[in-house]
């Protein structure tokens, strides 16, 4: 990976044409590319750099890479590419936003004007996969990714899986909705195929069936649409523990070993919208952080070895690996 990923960092961002006077800044851009299926290229490049995909997957790939030089214990060995790696990291350009009466959003490119028609969700690509954002961000930032989220328009094409999770990812979304979509998209062998949303982008109510991607063959990317569930029970991506951060706080709901971030597999139960217990189990050493349940007041903390009492809204405990523990309400 090191020996590929070096001349890629070299070549794409730090050469000469991505960065320098002739862009008014100390950034490296990323120059040039296009938005998904929008656009292509333009004379003089416009809509062409530093488009919201890009740079939200680029630091993901290389946070990535420096979280997993820590875990492997490598970082002696790869300094060189790791200052590399932050420098990048460190002057790549902000996300690109737009102004809104609603509120400031992002935008798919600088300059872009907000409300274009897209067949996948590009505004709120930093939510997922990019995950920069989502409940545990900055109050400010989240609100971009919510506004981003609600004044989204999207025609329909690849969105299913994608468009719902972020909206889990925030907390935001609507189940039923999201079953009413599961069931229009739904083909008789069980599969979902992709079905028209809107018009006013590439497809129109005079010439556009609506199911017209349903002749296409298997959407292999909606056979990810349990993960929309998974998201509503748990969510990780930051390393944060988050129980039932968009489940109806009605009846009972109870999940058993879902990977969370970590090497944890999870387990809890919520009875109308008091959540019961959370038991873990560590398949590596680590730590544990986990955001209280609401109600809670001090979370209790029981393993072999040691039954604590831990309070705060979020509580964090270290595990080794094979080790499993149970969390209830102090005094449950």
């Amino acid at each position: 990976m090191p020996a590929r990923l070096q001349p890629a960092l070299t070549l794409d961002v730090q050469r000469p044409e991505a960065h320098g006077p002739q862009w008014g800044d100390d950034r490296l851009h990323i120059f040039p590319t296009v938005p998904p299926e929008l656009y292509g290229l333009r004379p003089g490049f416009d809509r062409g750099y530093d488009c919201l995909v890009d740079l939200t997957l680029t630091r993901f790939v290389l946070r990535a890479f420096a979280e997993a030089c820590d875990v492997l214990g490598v970082q002696h060995d790869e300094r060189t590419l790791l200052d590399n790696v932050r420098e990048v990291l460190a002057r790549l350009p902000k996300n690109p936003t737009a102004e809104t009466p609603s509120g400031r959003v992002f935008v798919s490119v600088p300059g872009e004007r907000p409300g274009v028609v897209y067949n996948l969700p590009n505004s709120t690509m930093t939510v997922f996969p990019g995950e920069e954002h989502g409940l545990g961000s900055p109050r400010d930032e989240f609100e971009i990714c919510l506004n981003s989220y609600r004044t989204q328009r999207n025609e329909g094409g690849n969105e299913l899986v994608m468009l719902n999770l972020q909206a889990a990812r925030l907390g935001v979304l609507d189940l039923e909705r999201f079953k009413r979509q599961v069931r229009y998209c739904l083909l008789p062998n069980g599969t979902c195929a992709d079905m028209v949303l809107q018009t006013l982008g590439r497809y129109d109510d005079a010439r556009t069936p609506f199911d017209f991607m349903a002749t296409n063959g298997i959407w292999f990317e909606n056979f990810a649409l349990p993960a929309v569930i998974d998201e509503c029970l748990l969510q990780s991506w930051d390393g944060e523990l988050r129980l039932f951060p968009n489940w109806p706080h009605r009846g009972r709901a109870e999940f058993s070993t879902l990977r969370a971030r970590g090497a944890l597999l999870v387990s809890a139960a919520m009875h109308d919208g008091v959540v019961e217990f959370v038991e873990i189990f560590a398949e590596a050493d680590g730590q544990v952080t986990l955001h209280a349940p609401h109600g809670w007041g001090g979370v209790r903390v029981q393993r072999d070895a040691v039954d604590e009492t831990l309070t705060g809204d979020v509580v964090r405990f270290a595990m080794a690996r094979g080790e499993r523990v149970v969390c209830t309400a102090s005094g449950g």
